[in-house]
């Protein structure tokens, strides 16, 4: 198992052992409205403790996906109701603003998806939709995709893959930038072909 990954694993292991899925919750739900956590980290771990029985995965994968929602619609609302006080106070600066607004305008839904794996922007993106007002249905929409897509590759995958999670961790983290590029990139098509399909049969 690579160092980096059993790291994770003593560090992350007691914390959960001690408060179990209330913290799993709780740390997952704060990265939704501007919190640094590391609510990744402990889905992995607690997919990894589930795999040898000492958690239940079903549980896991609620609670990470119940945290997930009710942090992101929080960040939305907090974004909606308060954004330009954020702003004034200058909580969110200025260039932050800017740079959610065009991924938003361009992406629209990818980009709630695509934020979920970016660190810094997962963070803040939930809070700039609601900044930029973003429509509710399309906002749910995204929230569900992204926290369904996030729960699966991080929650289901590691038990799926524990045997070749070494050499895959290995590779990714040799070809960090590349991986990410593909993979936003296959993501960003498959989210736009669904939602232009969806905006489609809507219409008719």
């Amino acid at each position: 198992m690579p160092e980096v990954l059993q790291h994770l694993i003593t560090e992350m292991t007691p914390w959960l052992q001690q408060y179990g899925y209330l913290l799993l919750f709780i740390a997952i739900a704060l990265e939704g409205f501007g919190i640094p956590a590391p609510g990744q980290s402990l889905l992995i771990v607690a997919s990894l403790l589930a795999a040898t029985g000492q958690m239940s995965l079903p549980l896991v994968l609620v609670v990470a996906a119940c945290g997930a929602l009710s942090g992101n619609s929080l960040g939305y609302l907090i974004g909606w109701r308060f954004g330009d006080v954020l702003l004034k106070k200058g909580w969110i600066k200025p260039q932050l603003e800017d740079k959610i607004h065009g991924i938003i305008g361009q992406y629209g839904i990818a980009a709630l998806v695509l934020s979920r794996f970016v660190e810094g922007l997962k963070q803040f993106m939930f809070i700039g939709c609601g900044l930029a007002k973003m429509p509710l249905k399309q906002f749910v929409i995204g929230n569900v995709l992204a926290t369904s897509i996030w729960v699966t590759l991080f929650g289901l995958g590691p038990v799926l893959i524990r045997d070749e999670i070494a050499p895959m961790l290995a590779f990714y983290h040799q070809h960090k930038y590349p991986t990410w590029a593909i993979v936003s990139l296959l993501m960003a098509f498959l989210l736009i072909l669904t939602w232009r399909k969806w905006q489609t049969k809507n219409s008719q």
